[in-house]
């Protein structure tokens, strides 16, 4: 029997993921793309939409006027990000460190709207493998292997929610898994 390889994908669902974007970007938007890549989602959901956007990619952007090519930890940590009140977190991995990262600088007064593609899942379903944000948010000790560890994953996404609030005092309303 032949194994299957996987191989990341550039906007994978990318239907679902435009879907969402439009239904929920808010009218004055001012979008801070951490993975904009070759810009399909630009393309499709902000191009003309929004007030103000910037891309940021470390491998490829789609148009040099409009993105930086910089590792996302590293330009958020380095620069000022309070105009965007939209971050677009279209990860192969898990964004969720980068999302601390953002949440830490911003000011708790700030409406903002994050849309998260989150690659966990599918890491957890092939490896079951915890990551060292799961150690730390479940007190489960890193690269211990949990067979099926996929399954809860709706639950440890609250988990890292609920933390969030509990560290830096944000509220979430709605979040979609």
């Amino acid at each position: 029997m032949k194994r299957k390889i996987w191989r990341q994908k550039d906007s994978s669902n990318i239907n679902i993921k435009v879907g969402i974007r439009k239904a929920y970007l808010p009218e004055k938007a001012k979008v801070l793309d951490l993975f904009c890549g070759y810009g399909e989602i630009y393309q499709r959901v902000y191009k003309g939409n929004v007030q103000a956007y910037l891309g940021i990619d470390h491998l490829k952007i789609h148009d040099p006027e409009l993105c930086r090519l910089i590792k996302n930890t590293v330009f958020v940590a380095h620069n000022d990000i309070s105009e965007y009140n939209v971050f677009d977190l279209d990860d192969y991995g898990s964004p969720w460190m980068l999302l601390y990262l953002i949440l830490k600088k911003r000011n708790l007064q700030d409406e903002l709207t994050i849309f998260i593609t989150d690659g966990l899942p599918l890491h957890l379903q092939m490896t079951g493998k915890v990551v060292k944000m799961i150690s730390a948010t479940e007190s489960i000790p890193r690269n211990m292997v949990i067979p099926a560890m996929n399954r809860w994953y709706a639950q440890i996404c609250s988990t890292m929610l609920l933390d969030i609030e509990r560290r830096y005092g944000w509220k979430v309303f709605v979040a979609y898994l």
